[in-house]
């Protein structure tokens, strides 16, 4: 696929996803984030190298951030006390499969955009950088995830621990990238629109 294709892509797909969630189709919408994920990973793996060590580095973040959101919802350790809602698909043990992807996904392409920022950076300079763009994503996302049908925490807020378990288990999943620098043109868009989709809930809130 074009670059140009897949960059138009990303942005009219999260476009469509931010002004279809404020329409009467918002319902709809809601049970079309499983496809958005899904699609959005898929053009972002494809405009990586496709390695074999990157295979597997996405394939133990998968498990990683998994098997982390299994241990959270069920036993509130280590991000609080906190549910997955419909937004996100099928669940195993409460869980939704895809939360692991969304893991890999946003791993991938903050992992890519640090190489690409820091292109004489250590592996871990990079992987600072990289972890601290995904906590800055999350500290987007987590005061309208609920309105998103995504998650929510025990009365309503999500506490600190979950900020400094994201930072730590965002810091394991970019160390398991390797050493080796990451480059995929499609990194800096997907975290844009990602950003600009959740910062528009700030300004202009679901169900509003």
């Amino acid at each position: 696929m074009p670059h140009r294709t897949a960059l138009l892509v990303v942005v009219v797909t999260h476009l469509v996803g931010a002004i279809g969630l404020r329409s009467p189709w918002a319902d709809w919408m809601i049970l079309l984030t499983p496809v958005h994920l899904l699609l959005t990973f898929g053009l972002l793996f494809f405009y990586s190298d496709r390695s074999e060590r990157l295979k597997a580095s996405l394939l133990a973040i998968f498990a990683l951030g998994l098997a982390v959101e299994i241990l959270g919802v069920n036993t509130g350790l280590p991000f609080g006390a906190y549910v997955y809602l419909e937004g996100l698909g099928p669940k195993v043990m409460e869980t939704p499969w895809l939360i692991g992807l969304n893991w890999a996904l946003l791993s991938l392409a903050t992992g890519s955009f640090a190489s690409q920022f820091l292109v004489d950076g250590t592996r871990l300079q990079r992987a600072l950088l990289a972890s601290g763009l995904m906590l800055s994503l999350d500290v987007l996302m987590e005061p309208v995830a609920h309105a998103h049908r995504l998650w929510l925490f025990a009365g309503g807020v999500a506490p600190w621990q979950n900020y400094a378990s994201w930072a730590v288990v965002a810091f394991a999943a970019q160390w398991l990238l390797g050493t080796a620098p990451l480059r995929n043109p499609l990194a800096r868009p997907v975290l844009l629109a990602q950003a600009c989709f959740f910062a528009l809930s700030w300004l202009w809130p679901i169900g509003n």
